[in-house]
């Protein structure tokens, strides 16, 4: 069990020294009930493997947590390609705007077309909100993507 387990953590090493040498900026979880967990490198991940466990945080906060059983498959992207988590608290659209809350006070909200072209930048406000005006965009699908969230959206 030992040797398995430094071989997988030796693994994960070289592969995520290979990755940023090639420019990769995510890792990609995939576990076999269906889950997908994406992490950007430059959040500095720490991944470990212990008892048959693997664990995946980001300054303290628990990302993946699966016995390794249940991991389908790891890679790493260079493209945000994947809907990161799920807020708790979805934001809402109302009479054209899309509000945000409950973010943190100064991250930043970004906009982005279906093909990935940012076309938004909002700042989150002192009180953790964000209002997004949806009536200067066009009609069409886009992306919004906050620090722990990202979500689809149809403008219609």
């Amino acid at each position: 069990m030992k040797k398995l387990k430094f071989l997988f953590t030796l693994l994960v090493l070289m592969v995520t020294v290979g990755a940023s040498a090639e420019g990769m900026q995510y890792v990609v979880f995939d576990l076999k009930d269906g889950t997908q967990t994406v992490i950007a490198l430059q959040d500095k991940p720490v991944i470990t493997c212990q008892n048959g466990e693997l664990k995946v945080s980001v300054a303290g906060e628990e990302k993946v947590s699966a016995s390794l059983g249940d991991v389908a498959k790891y890679y790493f992207s260079d493209t945000p390609s994947a809907i990161f988590e799920v807020a708790d608290e979805k934001p809402r659209i109302e009479m054209g705007h899309l509000y945000v809350a409950r973010a943190k006070a100064g991250d930043i909200v970004r906009v982005y077309t279906s093909d990935g072209r940012m076309v938004g930048n909002y700042r989150v406000a002192a009180d953790g909100s964000a209002d997004i005006d949806l009536t200067t965009l066009g009609k069409g699908l886009y992306i919004v993507r906050t620090a722990k969230a990202s979500l689809k959206i149809l403008n219609q």
